[in-house]
């Protein structure tokens, strides 16, 4: 990845910037759907990570990433100046869980970003690892709550209480993420994949079934990246 301020590709800038939006924009469409809140903070949630795992492959200047950033940022705080639209306090009442308070859904938006960097610029020379960790927030996390949270019957606490169905929905989605992740870049034949995937999982699904409220939609990607290269780069 490059990071060079004089050529600028618009094209993408232009694209991004209007795919970005709309894709946070999703939670307003789900709630018009009529959709539960915590059905739609979490399909929103699993959509923006889907989108953020892949958005790599379609840049080779960083730069242009600081550019949309800044521009759909930029957008939705004018948005939000505007009265009938209020684009970002909408978005946060949305997606604010049931009794939390507000300031906990910024730390976790801000800290959640920060990791999903930290991973890119660590692993940009291996995307897969990227991908993998991000997904594993999207499928995995996102699976968990999806199905355990109006199904899951089986209850156990650590720190939170889970059930056991949220979790196996956990370990399936984050398999599912590697799969998907390690065939988009064509190394589903590599020495121990399978396996190796298996362990992947379960420490994801172990990290996640450890953590206290939001704090997994940090520590679940790392758990992830740092698990896939210590089995595949070591």
């Amino acid at each position: 990845m490059e990071f060079d301020t004089t050529q600028v590709d618009w094209v993408f800038v232009t694209i991004a910037v209007a795919i970005s939006i709309i894709v946070i924009s999703i939670i307003f469409i789900l709630k018009k759907l009529k959709f539960k809140k915590w059905q739609i903070r979490k399909l929103g949630h699993m959509s923006l990570h889907f989108y953020v795992a892949f958005i790599p492959y379609f840049f080779t200047n960083i730069f242009d990433v600081i550019i949309v950033v800044l521009l759909v940022v930029g957008i939705l705080s004018l948005l939000s100046f505007i009265p009938p639209i209020r684009y970002l306090q909408r978005l946060y009442d949305d997606c604010t869980r049931e009794g939390e308070k507000k300031w906990l859904l910024i730390v976790n938006s801000f800290s959640t970003g920060f990791v999903v960097l930290i991973i890119f610029l660590v692993f940009h020379d291996k995307l897969y690892i990227f991908t993998s960790a991000v997904l594993s927030v999207s499928l995995g996390d996102g699976m968990g709550e999806m199905i355990g949270r109006p199904y899951g019957r089986i209850k156990y606490k650590i720190f939170e209480e889970r059930s056991l169905e949220g979790s196996l929905c956990v370990l399936i989605g984050i398999f599912v993420s590697l799969i998907i992740a390690f065939g988009f870049h064509s190394m589903l034949s590599v020495t121990g994949f399978w396996w190796k995937a298996v362990v992947v999982s379960i420490i994801g699904t172990i990290v996640e079934a450890c953590n206290y409220k939001f704090i997994d939609n940090t520590t679940l990607p790392f758990s992830i990246a740092l698990a896939l290269f210590l089995l595949f780069e070591l």
